[in-house]
Formats: C-alpha cells, sequence, structure tokens
C-alpha cells in the first residue's frame, strides 16, 4: 500500500481532499467558459468584419480571393453546423450556437 503524505498531516480525510479539489476545478472551469463566452451582438460585430475584410480583399487582389475569405468562413460555420448536429443540438439552437463559435471571436477586439 501507497502511504500519501497530506498537507493537514496524518488526520487527512482523503475523501474531504478529493471534494475540494472537485470543487476547486468546477469553479475554474466555469470562470474560463464565463470569459470565453460570447454574445450576439460580438459574433454580428465579427460577421461584419469579415465581410469588410471580404469586400476589401476582393476590390484590391480580386474577386476570388475576396471569395475565398467568406467561403472559409462558410465551410467553417458548415462545419460548426455538422457537428454540433451530431452532437444532438437541434433547431434555432443549433444555428445559434454556430453563429457564435464563428464569428464570435469580436468580443476579443
Amino acid at each position: 500500500m501507497v502511504r500519501q503524505e497530506w498537507p493537514e498531516g496524518s488526520a487527512a480525510d482523503p475523501d474531504a481532499a478529493r471534494a475540494r479539489y472537485e470543487q476547486d476545478l468546477r469553479e475554474a472551469r466555469g470562470a474560463g467558459r464565463e470569459a470565453l463566452r460570447a454574445g450576439l451582438g460580438d459574433a454580428h460585430v465579427g460577421l461584419g468584419l469579415v465581410l469588410a475584410v471580404a469586400v476589401a480583399v476582393g476590390c484590391f487582389k480580386g474577386v476570388g480571393p475576396g471569395a475565398l475569405v467568406l467561403s472559409a468562413f462558410l465551410a467553417l460555420f458548415c462545419a460548426l453546423l455538422a457537428g454540433r448536429f451530431a452532437a444532438g443540438v437541434r433547431g434555432r439552437d443549433l444555428v445559434r450556437r454556430s453563429y457564435l463559435l464563428t464569428f464570435g471571436w469580436a468580443q476579443w477586439l
């Protein structure tokens, strides 16, 4: 049997230590999710920026590269739709989640 050394000493309760660890882990994950959560306003800004960049690239480099920018984001959106659909998300929530994941990066600008 392996003897574990606990910071509390020999009277430590391993179950209580595990519970504290799991609680800390839940709190850290919740904080991470909250930090990464994007709103629809952020996603709209992201879509607007993608459209503006695509138009600018289209004006300066040609229609092909501008369309390539749009098609890259369209492919990402479709891939996220398929992934979320496979995970069991349906209806309006499916489109909303995929939209937020595709364009929600604008919150960091």
